[in-house]
């Protein structure tokens, strides 16, 4: 009888493992089936239906703002990270008949994705090719554009929509040619 309840339970045990494994996989691909997320870039233009500007490598989190990453395309033109802006901006100038748009917006669904880095890095691409550009810093929570460039805060977007203050006082040369900000 002794042998019998030990099979039984061996039994049982054993057919609980396959069951426990069985539903587990399952359970691993449905999530994998449900996941919608866009994992390579190559997925963008499938999945969205969108044509993809360019892809942007992951910069050092750790450097410091005097080395902003969005600087580098202005004091290291030759670096992987300005090759990779001026592709997005040649992307961009070849995105219409006119070429490249005269307003755009650089928004993320999340922070810390590198919006502000974006734009200027944009910004600073644009304003090498002669063009005249006004960056906007429209992050009114946490603003960031003039800590990159090492400019003051006191005045800029926040005054224009609340004062009388005229646009073209609260404007801020840089030290690109052709860049100007508003904070």
């Amino acid at each position: 009888a002794r042998g019998r309840r030990a099979r039984a339970a061996a039994l049982a045990g054993a057919a609980g493992l396959g069951i426990g494994l069985f539903l587990g996989l399952c359970l691993v691909f449905l999530l994998e089936y449900l996941d919608d997320s866009i994992r390579f870039p190559e997925m963008i233009e499938r999945v969205l239906g969108v044509p993809l500007m360019g892809v942007i490598p992951t910069g050092d989190k750790k450097r410091s703002d005097q080395n902003a990453i969005a600087l580098e395309v202005h004091s290291d033109p030759r670096s992987s990270m300005a090759e990779a802006y001026r592709s997005v901006r040649t992307a961009l100038q070849f995105s219409t008949s006119h070429g490249a748009p005269k307003r755009m917006l650089v928004t993320s669904t999340t922070r810390d994705e590198g919006k502000s880095t974006t734009a200027l890095a944009l910004a600073i691409n644009l304003a090498q090719m002669g063009h005249h550009v006004l960056l906007v810093d429209g992050d009114m929570r946490n603003p960031s554009v003039h800590k990159m460039l090492g400019m003051t805060n006191d005045l800029g977007l926040s005054n224009l929509l609340s004062d009388d203050t005229r646009a073209e006082t609260l404007i801020q040369p840089t030290i690109v040619p052709n860049l100007s900000v508003l904070t």
